[in-house]
């Protein structure tokens, strides 16, 4: 049988495996596929394997950062420790989810010291992290560490956090169900990855609504056309490139209708959906040229 395929092959086993929570056995098939990739005609499917193999890598991690982590009376006593540690997880929306767990898990004075304490400490990942806090972080928090920053060169993956540029955005046409419209956006990651926004939008007479948005995990852009866009069109719902202005409106005016009606969405009960979607309100767009068109 072609390499190729049975590249590809594993590659999808991996992706199931996943959404039935079998990391190791995605593990095990990233592998087995990556050990099949060989010549030019592997490029994609190579390049897709090795991200998702990335990917496991920080997860697995993060996980051993949560179970020898010291709690907030260790990071204020050894912050730049923290700092390496977090910024060693090399993936922008690892970072993200610590950054986000740091803000739900402290009161917001005790944060702010934290803050504090990090722009003390002056090293570089203390730099990053409160960059990031800055840019990630809403209210009073992240005033404060915009304001102590010392306005240094930050890391790509700080940059990323803080200067978020849409690459791309797709949308399903309204002829297969015209009430209801599904939003992909494509955020800008360092390493050349891309954050991608699936947003769930729902039409009334009244106009539209936000039914529910995640976001996935940073990903290279051939992971977002074979796991996202791809499947999607199996399914039969294909979606079109549009303009990035147009589907960052949407989804904003979308989520503003649906907090105006006291709805509450659904994954912001495992991530901070709602203000990742408010800081991409003020960003940057880039091209709605699809970010990747191979095969």
């Amino acid at each position: 049988m072609d390499s190729v395929r049975v590249a590809a092959d594993h590659y999808a086993a991996a992706i199931t495996l996943l959404g039935v929570g079998d990391e190791v056995g995605a593990r095990r098939a990233v592998e087995m596929g990556l050990a099949r990739t060989r010549g030019p005609r592997s490029q994609v499917i190579e390049a897709c394997l090795d991200d998702l193999a990335a990917q496991l890598d920080g997860e697995a991690a993060l996980r051993r950062l949560a179970e020898h982590t010291p709690g907030p009376q260790g990071w204020l006593a050894d912050p730049s420790c923290l700092a390496e540690a977090i910024m060693r997880l090399g993936r922008a929306h690892l970072v993200e989810s610590v950054i986000e767990e740091l803000a739900h898990l402290m009161p917001e004075d005790r944060l702010i010291g934290f803050v504090h304490v990090l722009a003390a400490a002056g090293t570089p990942a203390c730099d990053d992290l409160v960059a990031i806090i800055a840019g990630v972080v809403e209210g009073a928090v992240g005033a404060a560490a915009g304001w102590v920053h010392p306005g240094v060169r930050t890391s790509p993956i700080a940059h990323a956090l803080t200067h978020s540029v849409i690459t791309a955005a797709w949308s399903t046409a309204p002829a297969g169900a015209p009430d209801q419209q599904q939003v992909i956006v494509a955020v800008a990651r360092d390493a050349g990855r891309v954050a991608p926004l699936v947003a769930l939008l729902d039409h009334d007479d009244l106009g539209a609504t936000l039914r529910d948005a995640f976001f996935l995990p940073d990903m290279v852009p051939a992971r977002l056309d074979h796991e996202v866009l791809r499947p999607m069109a199996a399914a039969g719902l294909p979606a079109a490139p549009i303009a990035v202005g147009e589907a960052r409106a949407l989804t904003v005016h979308a989520l503003t209708a649906s907090l105006a009606i006291g709805r509450h969405l659904p994954s912001e009960a495992h991530q901070a959906v709602v203000a990742r979607i408010r800081r991409l309100a003020g960003c940057a767009g880039g091209s709605s040229t699809p970010v990747y068109t191979g095969a």
